[in-house]
């Protein structure tokens, strides 16, 4: 997991990336230390995943449905040969005899009397065996180097961890998103994030996973799209209503999605 940000400016809405693994850290009692050589903060974790069984479906056309279908048109009138219904006598002696046979067979239980000379038994349902949990190594890092240039630290670390890009999911803000927002992403362009930007040119592909956290925009009255009022935005500091909202409903969202991707 990689939380991009600014490091020296950690509490500002463009180190959302950062904020969000040292929630997940602290709920974890991880302790964060430097890896000289990525360079970065680190921390490692190990979850247990398992792949719960899937049920398979019971085919609910069975043979004994079928011929249970096939016995209620033949007794209904047992007397007339073209199967039509003569008088009520006939009538409801089939219903009697439908009766009788509907307790024989909750008396069987597993039993079904198709006709009068056979029995056919109902399927078992059968389930896969529950695989066995998998342990993963999990590593949480926060690039030391500038947001524009973080690219090169998550390329040094996938190199000596011996990952391949598809491993990793970029953890980042996002100004076209309303604030809070989550939104989960696999490969594509980094959409005017520079810090995407980096990891995508360091690692020469865009194929690795992003969890993307909505930052909002500027104020309207200000809101021009220049450089200078984007900027000054997303270094800006997270207020203190923001950063409660995102402690308490955006975060605990994020370290349920992430640990189970």
């Amino acid at each position: 997991l990689v939380g991009l940000g600014n490091y020296s400016h950690s509490q500002t809405r463009h180190s959302i990336g950062m904020l969000v693994l040292d929630y997940i850290a602290s709920h974890l009692n991880l302790t964060w230390s430097k890896n000289k050589s990525w360079p970065a903060t680190v921390t490692t974790t190990t979850a247990i995943y398992v792949d719960p069984p899937k049920r398979p479906k019971i085919n609910q056309k069975n043979e004994a449905g079928t011929n249970m279908k096939k016995q209620d048109k033949n007794i209904i009138n047992p007397n007339d040969e073209n199967g039509d219904i003569d008088d009520k006598s006939a009538l409801e002696n089939g219903v009697q005899k439908l009766l009788d046979d509907n307790v024989q067979s909750e008396e069987n239980n597993i039993s079904v009397t198709c006709t009068h000379s056979q029995q056919t038994t109902l399927p078992k349902p059968r389930y896969r065996p529950k695989p066995d949990p998998v342990p993963l190594e999990i590593t949480l890092m926060k690039p030391l180097l500038l947001m524009n240039v973080s690219g090169k630290s998550v390329f040094k670390a996938i190199r000596e961890l011996k990952l391949s890009p598809a491993d990793i999911i970029v953890v980042h803000d996002d100004m076209q998103r309303e604030l809070g927002k989550i939104s989960l992403k696999e490969g594509g362009s980094a959409n005017g994030h520079n810090g995407i930007k980096s990891v995508i040119d360091a690692l020469k592909t865009n194929q690795f996973r992003r969890m993307r956290i909505g930052i909002g925009r500027p104020p309207k009255e200000i809101d021009d799209r220049s450089h200078d009022v984007i900027s000054s935005y997303v270094l800006a500091r997270i207020t203190n209503s923001e950063m409660e909202f995102y402690t308490k409903e955006v975060f605990p969202k994020c370290k349920e999605q992430l640990l189970k991707i």
